[in-house]
């Protein structure tokens, strides 16, 4: 590692061979099982509201996953530069798993929303954790190229899902949308434990208790005060979220273990990952829970072609990433994350006078397309970047924490686009607004060529 952070040798988790592409397996399999169910829903909500009622609480079944997930990252990032990537790894799987098998048998949306919520804990010590190991496994100069199989597999999982989702509601039964997690994970923990050897601990890497409490309350409030009705209770939880923000802030100030190394919080990199995070997941998840829905109101399409209409952002996403850490290399943040927002920004307010004009299905797709192709090197490069600032003892935090502003920003956008349900084009230019902002403000802050790595 160099004066800057940036790291130039894999720590001797997995060596090159079989050990490494063993490991490399069980991380994808994780990757695409944990991503998969924030949107697998997606294609099964109509069946499932249908069979248990509840269908006021559509955005819920998805924010309550991605909030969840949003804590999930926070607790585990410190756990696993202190414990080691194993046991929470394990750990995160176990709750994962449990939570699909009882999301699976739920009896009513109440109980399913409780039941993601477990689920959701899982996922975000599992999400993480899977990329802090991947950052493990090789250098930033490797990551080049294998990031496209890293983030195409992140991106697969998520988009897929309403396809898949889709396909089992129509030949089985939605609780199979669920079920079908607990074999896949079971066997990429196999692999993992056969295969990856952490690190020595970090027995002086101290843990923030109040930090993610603080975090994970104020932006659960924040999500109550999205909820339409009830308009005093919506300004009270409003209120009491912006009061437990600035207390986050106080705290993380006097913190001996902030969430973030105050030295990495002064990075501009890091910054530009941070808003590239919530953007990057305000496009996804929105697009995610909301495209399809699109589709099967107003296109009248099954939930198959419904979940196949998302598959555009995800080739367009893996062609994206494939180039996003050379970009990185080349013009740092500015490049790799400014332009590719802008490019998903155009993609999505395409997508939105799509939705206005009625341009059809195959502008849809087009409109798609662009938006993955630009999201792909500005989401991948957004975490990426700050990791190669990061030593490894802060790279699991570092991690988690930006990883969390993608869930969290996907939760906020998602619940808060439910308040324009039905207006489907308008949803898409709110979105794609975002991207905007936020690619001009990256233009502007964000570093330009990254810190040579010898």
């Amino acid at each position: 590692m160099d004066g800057s952070g940036v790291s130039v040798e894999p720590v001797p988790s997995a060596r090159p061979g079989v050990a490494r592409r063993t490991a490399t397996g069980a991380v994808l399999l994780a990757l695409v099982v944990s991503a998969f169910e924030g949107t697998v829903v997606t294609s099964a909500m109509p069946t499932i509201t249908r069979e248990l009622g509840g269908q006021h609480l559509y955005s819920w079944v998805f924010s309550a996953f991605l909030f969840a997930s949003t804590v999930g990252v926070l607790i585990s990032g410190k756990l696993a530069d202190r414990l080691g990537r194993k046991p929470v790894f394990f750990a995160g799987m176990g709750l994962f798993l449990v939570g699909s098998a009882l999301c699976g048998l739920a009896d009513s949306v109440h109980a399913l929303i409780a039941f993601r919520v477990l689920q959701g804990l899982g996922a975000g010590a599992l999400q993480p954790t899977t990329l802090t190991i991947s950052a493990d496994l090789y250098t930033l100069r490797e990551r080049a190229a294998v990031q496209g199989l890293f983030t195409g597999a992140w991106g697969a999982g998520n988009a897929v899902g309403p396809l898949i989702g889709g396909w089992l509601v129509m030949q089985a039964s939605w609780r199979w949308v669920f079920l079908v997690n607990v074999p896949v994970g079971l066997f990429a923990a196999l692999l993992l434990y056969l295969s990856y050897r952490d690190p020595p601990r970090r027995t002086d890497v101290k843990l923030d208790r109040w930090g993610p409490v603080l975090a994970g309350t104020s932006a659960a409030m924040l999500l109550f005060s999205l909820e339409p009705g009830h308009a005093e209770l919506r300004w009270l939880c409003l209120l009491g979220a912006v009061v437990l923000g600035a207390g986050l802030v106080f705290q993380q100030r006097k913190s001996l273990a902030p969430l973030l190394p105050m030295e990495l919080v002064k990075d501009r990199t890091v910054l530009s990952g941070v808003a590239g995070g919530i953007a990057g997941g305000a496009l996804l998840y929105s697009m995610a829970a909301w495209v399809p829905l699109w589709m099967t109101e107003q296109g009248g399409q099954t939930p198959i072609v419904a979940g196949l209409t998302l598959l555009p952002m995800l080739l367009g996403w893996s062609v994206g990433s494939t180039f996003g850490v050379k970009l990185l290399v080349r013009g740092g943040m500015r490049l790799s994350a400014g332009v590719g927002f802008a490019v998903a920004a155009t993609g999505a307010g395409l997508l939105a006078l799509t939705a206005a004009y009625g341009w059809g299905t195959y502008a849809a797709l087009a409109s798609l397309a662009v938006l993955g192709m630009g999201l792909g090197p500005a989401a991948s490069t957004s975490l990426i970047g700050p990791q190669s600032r990061a030593p490894w003892h802060h790279r699991g935090i570092v991690t988690s924490s930006l990883y969390a502003t993608r869930l969290l920003g996907g939760s906020l956008t998602v619940a808060a686009l439910a308040l324009a349900r039905g207006h489907f084009a308008l949803q898409f230019a709110i979105a794609g607004a975002l991207a905007g902002v936020v690619a001009l403000g990256l233009a502007v802050a964000a570093p330009g060529k990254a810190s040579n790595e010898s």
